[in-house]
């Protein structure tokens, strides 16, 4: 690279400079409905299902583009959002909404985020609307074409985010959208995108997630500066992995889609994902890295199942103590059968709760050791099992109760385990009042929780 060279890169820096500090002041009042420089939750709903699927194209080189999407046979689509993105010359080109033509008819969207301007001449733009109602995706492969972008500088492209439902249960669905540039060589906040976090409710075993991405002006390597390197990452479990150099307008000039399947740890309740203008040193060492837009993610998992554990337990709390006097014990089975016994004693008050009428109501995976049962199923990991059920206290009848314990591995307290613990609430039947509970780590005995068994194997 020639002096010349260095002091154009430098001046074009300063420039951008100045222009990400007019566009972003100038326009925070209306740009971050979803997000500018982020992505956000939309400001429409996202309706339920049990999967996500993204299909787009690239726009640039000719219009109309055909998007073509394939879902599993016989599910029922529930949503089908339309993204589209482009680059205007001037800042003052942003309208609130813009048209885009899906099969030759015109389709309204609104403007999601950015008119960030990185270079003199280019601003960043991303529009969305919902167009479940046009009927043009269903199971199986469907097929339609889009077109009539017209940006003044750049027609990055356009996608579709589509939520489904093959009738096994509702998944947990979140999907984030906006407008986030990054090039690495280019000043805060404009280097990187901001991570986005996907939040879910854990499981008790390994389950089977969906991640998907619209990124926008990836150039392919039939420009002046060859393949542009680029990266996107997602972390799950404590465990990050990279993905370089994926994204090669992979759809058409300048559109890639993401359509990813990643593990779901046990007891993992979070799923992080981030795209990158570097170079890890892949394909193309020493390139210039990319200069990207991030448009949307999605992100899909199946609800969790409990019922997926039984209890045997017994054994008293002391105050540390593991001789003398007892202030609680406790014993019982909860399932198989799913109906099992419970009883607790405080030997302070003389309180005698007994219940032949409990049942597991929930199997979690906690951040505790255990439960490394003795001989058991290699990677179960339950460690807590909440119950409920009606009982008898001090002879009379009638009381409800909840409750739960869990199980820190064998032997409990000591190998550097945690201990087990125990937990009951007893209300009364008409004014819910608590009139008796008991909760305490096990100076002695044992809670063990176990796999499922038999015919009550899931």
């Amino acid at each position: 690279m020639s002096i010349i060279d260095i002091a154009k890169g430098k001046l074009l820096i300063a420039l951008c400079s100045f222009l990400m500090l007019f566009t972003l002041g100038s326009f925070s009042g209306s740009a971050r409905a979803d997000g500018t420089e982020m992505l956000g939750m939309p400001s429409i709903p996202i309706l339920a299902g049990t999967g996500v699927h993204a299909a787009g194209t690239g726009l640039e080189d000719g219009q109309p583009s055909m998007i073509m999407i394939e879902l599993p046979a016989d599910v029922t689509v529930t949503q089908v959002i339309l993204y589209w993105a482009g680059n205007n010359i001037y800042f003052a080109q942003q309208t609130p909404t813009d048209t885009i033509l899906v099969d030759g008819t015109p389709v309204e969207g609104l403007f999601i985020g950015g008119n960030t301007g990185y270079s003199s001449n280019e601003f960043t733009l991303s529009y969305r609307a919902d167009i479940t109602h046009m009927g043009l995706v269903g199971s199986g492969v469907s097929s339609f074409f889009v077109g009539g972008l017209d940006f003044t500088e750049e027609n990055y492209g356009a996608g579709v985010m589509v939520v489904y439902d093959d009738g096994s249960g509702k998944s947990q669905i979140t999907v984030k959208d906006g407008n986030d540039f990054a090039m690495i060589n280019w000043p805060p906040p404009l280097d990187v995108t901001e991570s986005q976090t996907f939040n879910f409710d854990p499981a008790n075993i390994d389950r089977v997630g969906n991640v998907e991405l619209f990124v926008g002006s990836v150039a392919d390597d039939t420009g002046i500066y060859g393949f542009r390197p680029s990266s996107f990452e997602i972390t799950v479990g404590g465990v990050t992995s990279t993905f370089s150099d994926q994204l090669n307008s992979n759809d058409g000039r300048y559109w890639d889609t993401v359509n990813l399947v990643v593990t779901v740890p046990a007891g993992a309740d979070s799923l992080t994902t981030q795209v990158f203008s570097r170079d890890d040193g892949f394909v193309a060492p020493g390139n210039l890295p990319a200069s990207l837009v991030w448009l949307a993610s999605g992100f899909s998992v199946e609800n969790p199942s409990h019922d997926t554990c039984w209890i045997t337990t017994g054994g008293f709390h002391n105050t540390g103590e593991t001789a003398g006097a007892k202030d609680f014990t406790f014993g019982g089975n909860v399932g198989p059968p799913p109906r099992g016994s419970w009883e607790v004693v405080d030997h302070n008050t003389m309180d005698n709760f007994h219940s032949n009428d409990v049942q597991i109501v929930r199997c979690d995976v906690v951040q505790l050791t255990g439960p490394g049962q003795p001989g058991g199923k290699k990677g179960f990991k339950i460690n807590q099992a909440s119950f409920e059920g009606t009982g008898r206290l001090n002879g009379v009848d009638g009381y409800l109760f909840t409750g739960y314990v869990q199980d820190a591995g064998e032997p409990q307290g000591k190998k550097a385990n945690d201990q087990d613990f125990f937990s009951i609430t007893v209300r009364d039947p008409n004014t819910f009042a608590i009139v008796f509970e008991a909760s305490a780590v096990l100076d002695g005995g044992n809670v063990q929780i176990h796999p499922p068994t038999g015919k009550f194997k899931n």
